[in-house]
């Protein structure tokens, strides 16, 4: 740069240059920012986050526009309550989310995605305290969770794993047998 422009070139020409050198020219920034979700935490930082992403990818985009595309980052039970007529601005929109904000702790679930159950917040604490006596059995201790998301309990692995090979627990029976016989 300082051989091309020497150093007592305009700072207009420096800042052109080097914004055509770095800006992300990919599609990359712009997918996240249409994707951006809400998934936990704070719907009103969620709603921040997504303006300031689609202000950096578009600073003349549509009020409206703006305000649809971060509303449908919303849960659906969410954007259900939000009146669509009401939001002029997105000062708006902010508004109502932060009224809406408490629905968000009332269906605040954890979901266990190895086993696909779902249980609340207040059963973990409940258990929280307790080992749990199937780990317990194992050996495995310092598990703190409900018996029902236990990773060994075969109970509840037989039963959701009902079409399994068969081929395979001969193989592992085979595998086991003495070799010596």
């Amino acid at each position: 740069m300082i051989i091309k422009y020497t150093i007592d070139s305009d700072w207009a020409v420096w800042k052109k240059s080097s914004s055509e050198t770095f800006t992300d020219k990919g599609w990359s920034p712009i997918r996240y920012a249409m994707n951006f979700k809400y998934i936990r935490g704070s719907m009103l930082e969620y709603a921040l986050k997504k303006e300031r992403l689609l202000l950096e990818i578009n600073k003349l985009i549509d009020t409206q526009i703006l305000i649809y595309l971060i509303a449908t980052g919303l849960p659906n039970f969410i954007m259900g309550r939000v009146d669509r007529e009401s939001l002029k601005e997105v000062n708006d929109l902010f508004n109502c989310i932060r009224g809406l904000e408490s629905l968000t702790r009332k269906n605040d679930t954890k979901k266990n995605f190895s086993t696909g159950n779902i249980y609340n917040k207040q059963e973990i604490k409940q258990t929280k305290k307790e080992t749990c006596r199937i780990c317990e059995n194992k050996r495995k201790l310092n598990r703190f969770h409900p018996e029902s998301v236990c990773w060994y309990n075969y109970e509840r692995k037989t039963t959701d794993n009902k079409n399994i090979n068969s081929n395979s627990i001969l193989k592992v029976e085979w595998s086991n047998e003495d070799p010596k016989n």
